[in-house]
């Protein structure tokens, strides 16, 4: 019971921080046997997202994420369910997103903080084989803002690009394999991912706004990985993991179990 209220008590911070972000799904096996779960880690994401509205480009966009997570095992009645939240943040990137005559300059922001919260579970396992499904949400507190100025068709002007408040959700089913200790997984996964895109631009003292909604394309995906216990060092998880959605992201996580 102690170490229930701590955990909450850590999640009631995260919540009140409003600073969590994703990453990778992991193994639909818990981390945390029992308990709660710590832990650290980094995704680079990358991903094709196209406007609505036709008179937009599709756009490469980039992050890299940091986050630190809390999980908890058995919150509910099957033991082998885990609830976990994230907090940390990300820059973002997208290239060429300015035209000018003198070239195409790049999309820049730094870290700003976001919310992820993930449940995910094993509906069937054995000493070697196990499958479950997970649900995993972020989504952004804080917009992602830049502006460049150059000139177009030789006449001085100003560009501003407002991301606004992106989101994603993902759900799919994780199948795992066990061989000496080492857990082996993957599956499919289906998503969304939105964002509001505001563009602003100035020239000759006339200014302009036009905005969209930008979303990722595809919406199915997959993933694979792998996690295993640190030798020599008791209660220490490591995880790798690749995602192929729109393109292709990685990250790792070291995890610590008590």
């Amino acid at each position: 019971m102690k170490r229930l209220m701590v955990f909450i008590g850590v999640l009631m911070f995260f919540l009140v921080s409003n600073v969590v972000y994703a990453g990778q799904f992991g193994p639909p096996e818990p981390a945390a046997k029992e308990g709660q779960s710590a832990g650290i880690g980094y995704f680079h994401y990358s991903a094709i997202w196209e406007p609505r509205n036709t008179e937009f480009a599709e756009i490469k966009f980039k992050q890299n994420q940091a986050y630190l997570q809390a999980d908890y095992y058995g919150l509910i009645k099957n033991k082998n369910c885990e609830f976990y939240l994230r907090v940390g943040g990300a820059d973002a990137e997208i290239k060429e997103a300015f035209l000018f005559d003198s070239g195409t300059p790049n999309f820049t922001d730094s870290l700003k903080f976001s919310f992820t919260t993930g449940f995910k579970g094993l509906l069937f396992s054995s000493r070697y084989f196990g499958v479950g499904p997970f649900l995993q949400a972020s989504f952004s507190l804080m917009d992602y803002e830049d502006k460049k100025t150059g000139t177009i068709l030789g006449i001085p002007a100003s560009e501003k690009i407002t991301i606004k408040n992106p989101w994603d959700v993902n759900l799919g089913v994780g199948v795992q394999g066990k061989i000496l200790g080492v857990i082996l997984y993957g599956g499919p996964v289906v998503y969304w991912a939105r964002s509001q895109v505001k563009v602003e631009a100035e020239a000759l003292g006339v200014t302009s706004a036009e905005s969209t909604t930008y979303k990722e394309k595809n919406n199915v995906g997959g993933f694979a990985g792998l996690r295993f216990r640190l030798p020599l060092v008791k209660g220490f998880n490591v995880e790798f993991e690749g995602q192929l959605k729109s393109r292709f992201s990685f990250g790792g996580a070291l995890t610590y179990v008590f």
